[in-house]
């Protein structure tokens, strides 16, 4: 077979600068300023054309470092990186200019790649379809959600038919319909013999779509080889990693950079022990918030083990919902969400809290407590107001109205009363309550 990606020796290193004066200092003058930090030491290995290769690694392994590297948008301190035709980077922001919009984007890109405007604007109807953006296609895209730049990234990088194409995360953010429509493209171009880097934190997409796995570990190979083999190990090394505290962790990571080897032999572990022991890498624990999903391309997943089993939220969107259980799973905080003030029933599912604007939730008490309206402000049916669950738009007219309040709460640092009003409970904003 045909060598796609030959990468030998490769190092990154950057300069860390203590201010900028630092930084200016180095440039000017001969004497060396900063400390030097390699993201990436002595990498090697080979694609074959056709390859599907997945680079894993918990953050700061220097996965999408190497992706940038071998894409040509980052250029190599040391080694050398050989790529047999056209390689096209996927990856949220990726080439994309914020103030130019959507459809001005496809044009930009497409030049830089040498394409004529003949050949743009026959390409440019199958981006925008296959992007599905509608009417945004013509809005900046720094209007965008990181849904939106991805599906723009993906839809231009797989129309202009790379003989090598690296997709960096772009799957992680979007909907569930977008991401099969996506990994469907690519099993097309798989088919077609082309050879793909995949860097992503889903196990599931991995074990369906990669030939080979590169395991990066701070900057540095870990082990190379077939999914099968690689991605239990793998599994296993991260069920150990969560279990290791603060110190732990940094040692490990000293024994690493000094060239250590890992004192255990993780491939003697089975696959179906790392899934046993799932419940031990991640830390997961009871709250108590209320949230409403954010605009944009967001995911609700059925579990933390299916990431990749996301589904659209924009159902959901709208309204409010009680936050039951947070969990930080690969170094990401998600909210398990439910329709009702429970974690057992009208649960709907688990959603990255990136995607919330969340408020703590307090039952300060459920004392009985006599309090006048002020008349200001109105009443509403749910302790966090909002147009749609107004019950009374002007209280005006109940200035000096004694409100008996059965129920206190506080949301964020807003405390709100629940008390009854002509025989109905409404809340009330506290600051439209007087005391007894």
């Amino acid at each position: 077979m045909d060598r796609a990606i030959d990468v030998r020796n490769l190092s990154k290193m950057y300069k860390l600068y203590n201010g900028s004066k630092e930084r200016l200092l180095d440039f000017a003058t001969p004497r060396s300023y900063g400390d030097s930090f390699y993201a990436l030491r002595d990498i090697s290995f080979q694609a074959e054309q056709g390859d599907v290769v997945g680079f894993v690694g918990i953050n700061g392994s220097g996965k999408s470092t190497l992706a940038n590297v071998i894409a040509g948008v980052v250029p190599e301190t040391d080694g050398s990186v050989s790529v047999n035709g056209e390689v096209s980077l996927i990856a949220v922001n990726s080439g994309l200019k914020g103030d130019l919009t959507g459809r001005d984007n496809i044009e930009l890109k497409c030049l830089m790649l040498g394409f004529s405007k003949d050949e743009i604007k026959e390409l440019e109807p199958g981006i925008i379809e296959f992007a599905e953006l509608d009417q945004f296609i013509d809005q900046p895209v720094k209007s965008y959600s990181s849904g939106m730049k991805s599906r723009l990234g993906f839809a231009i990088s797989i129309n202009i038919d790379p003989d090598v194409l690296i997709i960096d995360e772009a799957l992680s953010v979007g909907d569930k319909a977008f991401a099969e429509k996506s990994l469907n493209k690519m099993k097309e171009f798989k088919t077609q013999g082309k050879t793909m880097i995949f860097v992503s934190h889903s196990i599931g997409q991995m074990r369906q779509f990669c030939d080979k796995i590169l395991w990066l570990e701070y900057g540095r190979v870990r082990t190379y080889g077939d999914v099968e083999e690689i991605i239990p190990q793998y599994e296993q090394f991260l069920a150990d990693w969560k279990k290791m505290t603060k110190q732990e962790r940094v040692q490990y990571k000293t024994d690493v950079l000094n060239g250590a080897q890992p004192q255990q032999d993780l491939a003697e572990e089975p696959a179906v022990k790392a899934k046993q022991t799932y419940k031990t890498y991640y830390k997961e624990e009871p709250v108590s918030k209320l949230g409403h999903i954010k605009g944009g391309i967001s995911s609700i997943f059925p579990s933390l083990d299916e990431l990749d089993q996301g589904m659209s939220s924009d159902q959901y969107k709208n309204h409010v919902y009680y936050i039951k259980r947070e969990a930080v799973y690969y170094d990401e905080l998600f909210y398990l969400l439910s329709t009702e003030p429970s974690a057992q029933t009208g649960v709907i599912g688990w959603m990255k809290a990136s995607d919330m604007a969340s408020h703590v939730h307090i039952a300060i008490d459920s004392d009985p407590k006599t309090c006048y309206l002020t008349g200001a402000g109105a009443a509403y049916s749910l302790p966090w107001g909002g147009r749609r669950n107004q019950l009374i738009a002007d209280l005006g007219p109940y200035e000096d109205t004694a409100f008996p309040v059965d129920q206190t709460d506080k949301i964020g640092n807003n405390v709100w009363y629940r008390g009854t009003l002509e025989g109905e409970h409404i809340w009330v904003h506290a600051k439209h309550v007087t005391g007894d």
